[in-house]
């Protein structure tokens, strides 16, 4: 086992992986799956959530299907637990939005405030979290939604199945996203190439989650950048 390192390196050392780690770090992801004729929203790693604040989902919609329609705001009807959001169905997409969150990182680690009232900060960044689930075999699956930050399958994943190639498309503000991180359960793939797309492998059947990062520069006293996290969660079938 490695051996600790002194106490006096020890704070520059975890500043340093701070900066080098997760573009927005102090967030847990966010993924949805779909559980009977409900869709749950949660937090953290599948099989370990982590607590759900209420008051920071400002945003849920569903598109009722299975034809096209507009969206409906589906947040007065969800039931809210600690770690967990139920959201009715029938949905063919759902999409839940988090009340951004600025976060700065100092010295002694991270604190969610903005620049200007963290006198110490070395880096501060505002955080946007988003999560879309869609029902493959709509036909609103695919449809591009102008969030913030969100994924939308090219390939046709009503007819994927485990270990096939399947392409996502990443879009900001509906436009696509070149350089955009994505990784796939948790693990990383790569950055989207010039048209916003990459190409992955499916490694299992069931709910699959992935997840897009992106950093972009903000003009702004409370934050230098804004970090955008989204997730696309889907079936796959066996």
């Amino acid at each position: 086992m490695p051996a600790a390192l002194p106490a006096r390196l020890a704070r520059p050392a975890a500043l340093l992986a701070a900066l080098l780690g997760p573009a927005a770090a102090g967030a847990h992801e966010l993924w949805l799956a779909r559980e009977g004729a409900a869709v749950v929203l949660r937090a953290g790693h599948p099989g370990a959530p982590q607590p759900i604040d209420a008051a920071r989902v400002t945003a849920i919609r569903c598109l009722p299907g299975p034809g096209p329609g507009p969206a409906v705001d589906a947040r007065a009807r969800a039931a809210f637990a600690p770690a967990e959001v139920r959201i009715p169905g029938p949905c063919a997409v759902v999409t839940v939005a988090l009340r951004p969150a600025f976060w700065s990182l100092t010295p002694d680690g991270q604190v969610e405030r903005p620049r200007d009232e963290v006198p110490d900060a070395v880096r501060s960044w505002e955080a946007i979290q988003l999560a879309k689930w869609i029902d493959p075999g709509a036909p609103a699956a695919g449809a591009a939604l102008a969030e913030p930050l969100e994924l939308v399958p090219v390939t046709d994943l009503s007819r994927a199945r485990k270990g096939d190639k399947v392409t996502v498309r990443v879009l900001a503000g509906g436009a696509p996203a070149p350089g955009a991180a994505v990784a796939l359960g948790h693990h990383g793939l790569g950055l989207t190439d010039s048209k916003g797309e990459l190409r992955l492998r499916l490694r299992a059947t069931g709910t699959t989650v992935v997840s897009a990062s992106l950093r972009r520069p903000l003009a702004s006293p409370r934050a230098e950048s804004q970090v955008l996290e989204a997730s696309l969660s889907f079936e796959v079938a066996p």
